[in-house]
């Protein structure tokens, strides 16, 4: 920790005739000085080694300061602490030259008080103010922010003028012993080493000051955003009360809206859509049109009066499944309406929603998702659609048909898989929590893992021969880059392609320095959210669970690549009229277009209550050439 600075004052030094203010002064003289200064109002004597580490301690003084900040380092009158005579901008070591003697100079910038007072001769010296270690003699450790002033009694005596323009007996006392400014070649290294040692913890320290300003900067934006978004969510809700459309003394809603809002944004567009008083909302079907008055119970209703799949995916879509937000609950609605039994259905729908979120790669392959039914081994054609060709209009013949080369691709439906939830009377009977709710996240996990794993349990090198290989210690956008060139060569489209990466490639490139400083200017979620952005034309996506069966590491691919098909086993319920013991229904996904089929029932014998989600899927190899694999070697 340092102590009080020294104030070094002692003797006058006599200053040449000039007539401009000089942009640089002597600090301190090179060598080792006995002074008599001053340190927290105390007189005090003290050994003084200057060499270049001096300058490098005092350059490293004047950055803290000034990354700090507000207040700049200054030089003062008398040591007064008070005007500022100048302002220090920089400090460096001059050797020594015939005209300029060796020492430590301060480049400044002067007032007009203290430009005035030197020119007027008011003053004729400079005193610094610095710190320095325990050491003897010592050495200058740094400097205070009042880093010395114009003086009439310097400490130093071997100090040039403040003004003088060449070397002279003038400049130097009859009692200045020129041996204490000569250096040996041990001290000179010494010095030097200071010196570097120095300058690079003045860069250390510039550094860590501009990491502390971004930081700051970054929770500074943070707070305004959130602030911004408290006032615009409170003009919302303010709004919506002075029209009707929310009760003025219900604080409980007017909170809830408030927090809906500043959490997502989209919600003032459901505040905005709600009329004055009455809620009404139309909901549009194939066939017409269901109205539904007063809220989501109707919704509901007309969901439930939905003739097909794709109709109940449009209700869903359009009117509930924007209300699923946090802290929203569906089930007192359902409960208080008779309409439980379409508990199920939502939580399906809601698990095939999250489906898309956890595994992106579903929706850039090749698919075929209907709500038709299938035997189980047949085998369903998907279409990978090429680019068209282009050709050119002849004046004569017109405009010729462009050759379509989008092929068909047989896959085998073999395999069938469900997920089944059960839960007995006495489950039931203990907890009033929305026990099958609570399974979305599971569900749709165990959904998607099935569907991905056959998926990358294709992606072997007699399925896709191309590849490259690269280490994944030194995986990074470079080779993200030779794989795009790669495809290109092979003709492959550049439009949605995208890059499966295990967790250790993805991590690796995590860390390419491209990328981590795109984090660290432009987009702070790429750290917050562990997600990265587009990368060489590529949507580069975590596979957690991708194999490592022959290195592999990752996979490269446009659509066509890859295919699937999902079907939907038959109703088996259907093949005894009268025998069926629950309700079998088909849920789609307005999204994705997957389709599951779900059964709920009880069983009275055990007293349980079931529901199961079955699907039937196949996968196949598409074109080969739009996949290139890297492995690790």
């Amino acid at each position: 920790m340092k102590t009080s600075p020294l104030l070094a004052r002692l003797m006058p030094v006599a200053l040449a005739d000039v007539t401009a203010a000089p942009a640089e002064i002597m600090v301190f003289p090179a060598g080792t000085h006995t002074i008599n200064a001053s340190q927290a109002g105390k007189p005090i004597t003290k050994s003084v080694k200057v060499g270049p580490d001096t300058a490098a301690a005092l350059q490293a003084a004047l950055t803290a300061h000034l990354a700090a900040g507000p207040q700049k380092p200054y030089f003062d009158f008398d040591h007064d602490d008070t005007k500022a005579s100048a302002w220090p901008a920089a400090y460096r070591w001059e050797p020594g030259a015939a005209d300029k003697p060796a020492g430590v100079y301060a480049k400044v910038d002067w007032s007009a008080s203290g430009a005035a007072a030197v020119l007027g001769k008011d003053y004729r010296s400079f005193s610094p103010a610095f710190h320095v270690d325990d050491a003897v003699p010592a050495r200058v450790i740094g400097a205070p922010l009042n880093q010395g002033g114009l003086v009439n009694a310097p400490a130093f005596r071997a100090q040039a003028p403040l003004w003088a323009k060449e070397q002279s007996s003038a400049a130097t006392p009859p009692n200045h012993n020129p041996t204490t400014t000569t250096m040996t070649d041990e001290e000179k290294k010494a010095a030097e080493a200071a010196a570097a040692n120095a300058a690079l913890q003045t860069e250390l320290q510039t550094l860590k000051a501009r990491e502390t300003a971004q930081q700051q900067e970054l929770l500074t934006l943070k707070a305004k955003e959130t602030e911004r978004r408290k006032a615009d969510a409170s003009a919302k809700v303010a709004a919506a009360v002075a029209r009707g459309a929310l009760p003025p003394k219900d604080e409980t809603i007017q909170a809830k809206w408030r927090g809906l809002i500043e959490a997502d944004p989209s919600h003032a567009e459901l505040l905005a859509a709600l009329p004055d008083g009455t809620i009404t909302q139309v909901v549009t079907s194939t066939g017409g049109h269901i109205q539904a008055k007063e809220g989501l119970n109707n919704v509901l209703k007309g969901y439930k009066a939905a003739r097909t799949p794709k109709e109940r995916a449009a209700i869903y879509a359009k009117e509930i499944e924007p209300l699923f937000k946090p802290g929203f609950a569906l089930g007192p609605i359902l409960a208080a309406n008779a309409l439980g039994e379409l508990a199920g259905d939502l939580v399906t729908q809601r698990s095939l929603a999250l489906l898309k979120l956890t595994f992106p790669v579903l929706k850039n392959i090749s698919t075929n998702f209907t709500e038709e039914n299938a035997a189980y081994g047949q085998t369903i054609k998907t279409r990978l659609r090429a680019i068209p060709a282009v050709t050119a209009y002849d004046p004569v013949n017109g405009y010729a048909a462009s050759d379509v080369t989008d092929t068909d691709v047989p896959v085998v439906i073999n395999n069938h898989n469900a997920v089944q939830i059960k839960y007995t009377a006495n489950d039931l009977a203990s907890t009033a929590r929305d026990l099958f709710g609570e399974q979305v996240e599971g569900c749709h996990y165990s959904l998607g893992k099935s569907l991905v794993d056959a998926l990358y349990a294709l992606i072997t090198v007699g399925n896709y021969a191309n590849g490259t290989v690269q280490a994944s210690a030194g995986f990074g956008r470079p080779t993200l880059i030779t794989v795009a060139e790669a495809l290109f060569g092979r003709s492959v489209a550049a439009a949605r392609r995208t890059c499966l990466l295990n967790p250790t490639y993805f991590g690796q490139l995590s860390q390419d320095a491209s990328l981590v400083s795109l984090a660290a200017f432009q987009k702070p979620e790429m750290l917050t959210d562990y997600m990265l952005p587009p990368v060489a034309g590529f949507d580069v996506q975590q596979a957690v669970n991708l194999p490592g069966t022959g290195n592999l590491g990752g996979a490269a691919f446009t659509p066509d690549a890859m295919a699937m098909a999902v079907r939907v086993p038959n109703d088996y319920t259907t093949v005894l009229p009268g025998a069926s013991n629950g309700n079998v229904s088909v849920v789609t996904n307005p999204d994705t277009g997957f389709t599951v089929q779900l059964v709920q029932y009880v069983d009275h014998n055990h007293g349980t209550a079931n529901w199961r989600i079955a699907f039937m899927f196949g996968v196949a190899v598409g074109n080969a050439a739009s996949l290139q694999r890297i492995t690790s070697a």
